[in-house]
């Protein structure tokens, strides 16, 4: 189980920011999928040591998440993969690939796709409020392989970590429907992440290798 569940509004970058800033981290960080960097703009003036990768040219890495990545064990402290593998097909192998190369920290999100904007979207447009799933005449490219619900990521990302040696430390469900939805979930009122956009994961190292802090 989760070892602290908090619920914000915030935006996931700022949220792995403010967390990273909280625990005075330091060292580099992997930000995978990082398209426009965006990352980088919550992390100015801080101790960490920036590195972005993606499928696209224009980044420092250019990884492709289906296969081995070309890092040693613990080569980054901190690794980030914010609404990423459920672009994968290999989702399984590349969490395990993650944690592989993460020596401190890794943050996961994923898209709650059971969340209520996505049932209402789905019972009166016939969708789920995005094209990640559509059958178009001609092929999208980037596209979800998993169908990410709030139980069953949730119980992937906990089993993932303990196989992967990695503590499940925090839990952030990112809110929709304002104040009001984050009252009635802090209310024990729907635990089945009803209100919860996405969620935001945060997993430790049970030990942390000399010198990689």
């Amino acid at each position: 189980m989760f070892k602290t569940i908090e619920y914000s509004n915030k935006e996931k970058y700022r949220i792995v920011a403010d967390w990273l800033m909280r625990e005075n981290g330091k060292g580099s960080l992997l930000d995978i999928g990082a398209r426009d960097r965006k990352l980088l703009t919550y992390l100015k003036g801080g101790a960490i040591k920036y590195f972005s990768a993606d499928l696209i040219p224009g980044h420092d890495y250019r990884l492709d998440l289906e296969a081995k990545l070309p890092f040693e064990d613990g080569h980054f402290a901190y690794t980030v993969a914010l609404d990423v593998i459920e672009h994968v097909e290999r989702i399984h192998d590349a969490f395990a690939e993650l944690a592989r190369i993460t020596s401190d920290t890794m943050f996961i999100a994923l898209p709650n796709m059971s969340a209520l904007s996505r049932r209402k979207a789905y019972l009166f447009r016939g969708n789920l409020g995005t094209t990640k799933y559509s059958l178009l005449p001609d092929h999208q490219g980037d596209r979800h392989r998993w169908l990410t619900v709030y139980h069953e990521m949730n119980a992937f990302v906990e089993s993932s970590a303990r196989k992967a040696g990695m503590r499940a430390e925090l839990m952030v469900e990112c809110m929709e429907g304002g104040p009001v939805g984050q009252f009635i979930t802090r209310m024990g009122k729907f635990r089945n992440g009803l209100f919860c956009e996405r969620c935001v994961y945060v997993l430790r190292r049970e030990t942390v290798p000399e010198g990689k802090r």
